[in-house]
């Protein structure tokens, strides 16, 4: 297996920043191994002096001490990375050196006066117009600094005794020349070494490229392909070869929608930049359709820019998509036939209800003569109550599927909390009466406000009445309370029933979901009224949180806001 990023021996000798690209690894080693040598010659080149000479003469001293200080970008790039800086720190030493030298040995008239020439040429190894600058200010800082020297005669005495200075010219010449070649090969090689790294490099991204399922092509700004990856033979069915010089819209035909949308999203990349996209279909090999993607980005400047787009195919999304719209077509047409049924069935659900309610009430309080035996009054009170709650259940339902469909509106108007308390307490009486339930409204008169539809209140809070009521055991006592805030408006209603699971909530928050049973038996109704009261409470913009413990009751919050311009709410 071929390894991805391979650490090799010199890796340690750069910068880690450096490590992983391979151009500018090449550039750092090659400096780093120049300097660290010249500063290696200068360091034991003056100790070798010292010790067979015997003798401290400055102009020798300092000569390897600054031969030596080269070694000191070396370090520099090792420990910063910055290769520019290395740059200019090299040519500061490189001309000190050079000045130092030519002060010593007749300053302007030096044979070393040549050397400063290098000093700028070494700095445009670095590729940087910045470094190039410094350096060559270097370069004439150290050439006026010698003619002022010579000018004012501050020039330490010639330390070139004995020697033809035909010889010491001719060495200082060459010596620049061998130093400029080495110049000229280093140059070379890094420049050997960045070929082979961004050749390498391009067969690495090359093998990703023509092993990629998606298709990558380089166009120009007018759409024509410049390059194209193998997948396009399996996506467009034209081979890559064969598609450079084409445009894609060849394939779709210039008059067709998909082809003009493939240019607009070419045009529109190139105008405002960012990634744009279009599908579009071509035959496959079998006959099918294939539904393909592609997305265009535009890459480079101004002065040379071009287009990269990326192709897929996306023909199982687009048959995922299609089965997902047909679902989601089916189940709103089943939606509309139970909406449409349950208004249709109201009138013929509720008026038998409505005359069984009736005639129970009239048998029970014997309108037309006595009946005869009790048990018929007790029959008629069952009959009454049944068919109330069986009434209450088809109301609900009904609620449900005008919710559902979107035709309640809510008049949002300024509305008090004890009198819409007060209505809904009233309403639920009966069925607390009969299920021997004490119900304690405890909500202030002189609460601030809210911002509601009174009605929808009033539905809510019964729907949560009444559920805290089925729940609830004889003797037991729901608890009606309210409050404010700066914001808001809330009513609580709490109860002493057993209480829900902390992971059932959500559930029965949705319709048609109920808890395991009612209490003695009582109809636990059709599992709608949270989802009644919670989507009423949310239409009016309101709040609606439920918390409950088990085996402690349950305590439902609905929050409206205080203050909030009136207006028309339709769900």
């Amino acid at each position: 297996m071929d390894e991805v990023n391979p650490v090799h021996e010199a890796d340690w000798q750069v910068h880690p920043g450096a490590r992983a690209r391979p151009r500018v690894k090449a550039r750092h080693l090659a400096f780093i191994r120049q300097h660290a040598v010249g500063g290696i010659i200068g360091a034991l080149g003056g100790i070798a002096f010292v010790a067979f000479t015997g003798q401290t003469d400055l102009f020798a001293l300092g000569a390897f001490a600054l031969l030596a200080a080269t070694g000191l970008p070396a370090l520099w790039l090792r420990v910063t990375g910055h290769l520019t800086s290395a740059y200019s720190l090299s040519s500061f030493f490189l001309a000190f050196l050079v000045t130092w030298l030519c002060a010593w040995t007749g300053g302007v008239d030096s044979p070393a006066i040549f050397w400063l020439a290098l000093v700028p040429l070494e700095a445009a190894l670095s590729a940087s117009r910045r470094s190039a600058v410094i350096a060559a200010s270097y370069a004439a800082i150290a050439f006026a600094l010698l003619i002022w020297m010579s000018l004012a005669s501050a020039l330490p005495p010639a330390h070139l005794p004995g020697l033809d200075p035909f010889l010491v010219r001719m060495v200082a010449i060459l010596s620049a020349i061998i130093y400029a070649c080495a110049l000229a090969l280093r140059t070379q090689e890094a420049y050997q070494r960045a070929e082979d790294a961004a050749d390498a490099e391009e067969a690495r991204y090359r093998m990703v490229a023509d092993n990629a399922s998606d298709l990558i092509t380089r166009h120009s700004i007018d759409g024509t392909v410049l390059f194209a990856t193998p997948a396009s033979r399996r996506l467009l069915g034209v081979a890559a070869h064969k598609l450079i010089g084409m445009r894609v819209t060849e394939l779709l035909g210039s008059d067709t929608q998909e082809a003009r949308d493939l240019s607009e999203a070419f045009a529109v990349a190139l105008r405002k930049g960012g990634e744009h996209s279009a599908e579009f279909s071509l035959p496959a090999h079998d006959g099918s359709t294939r539904h393909l993607e592609m997305r265009i980005r535009a890459v480079g400047d101004a002065r040379d820019v071009s287009l990269v787009a990326v192709t897929r195919d996306i023909t199982e999304r687009q048959a995922a998509q299609e089965v997902l719209a047909d679902a989601r077509d089916m189940a709103e047409s089943a939606s509309r036939t139970k909406s449409a049924f349950l208004r249709s069935m109201s009138h013929e659900l509720r008026t038998p209800l409505n005359s069984i309610i009736g005639f129970s009430q009239v048998i029970r309080d014997q309108s037309f003569g006595p009946i005869g035996n009790g048990r018929y009054s007790d029959y008629a009170d069952m009959i009454g109550e049944s068919g109330k709650s069986l009434l209450r259940i088809v109301t609900d339902v009904l609620r449900m599927s005008e919710i559902e469909a979107g035709n309640v509106e809510m008049e949002i108007e300024e509305t008090r909390l004890h009198p819409v308390a007060a209505l809904a307490i009233r309403t639920l009486e009966p069925q607390a009466r009969h299920a021997r339930v004490l119900v304690e409204n405890h909500v202030a008169e002189d609460l601030p406000m809210m911002m509601a539809d009174a009605r929808g209140v009033d539905q809510a809070m019964q729907c949560i009445l009444a559920n805290a009521i089925q729940h609830s055991q004889p003797g037991d006592a729901v608890q009606v309370t309210g409050g404010a805030d700066d914001i808001s408006a809330w009513i609580e209603i709490s109860d002493q029933g057993p209480g829900i699971p902390e992971h059932e909530i959500s559930r029965l928050m949705r319709p048609f979901e109920r808890t395991g049973g009612s209490l003695e038996g009582r109809p636990s109704g059709a599992g709608v009224g949270l989802a009644i009261a919670k989507a009423l409470t949310e239409l009016q913009r309101g709040g609606f949180t439920i918390h409950s413990r088990e085996g402690e009751g349950t305590t439902v919050r609905l929050t409206y806001p205080r203050a909030q311009m009136s207006g028309r709410r339709t769900a």
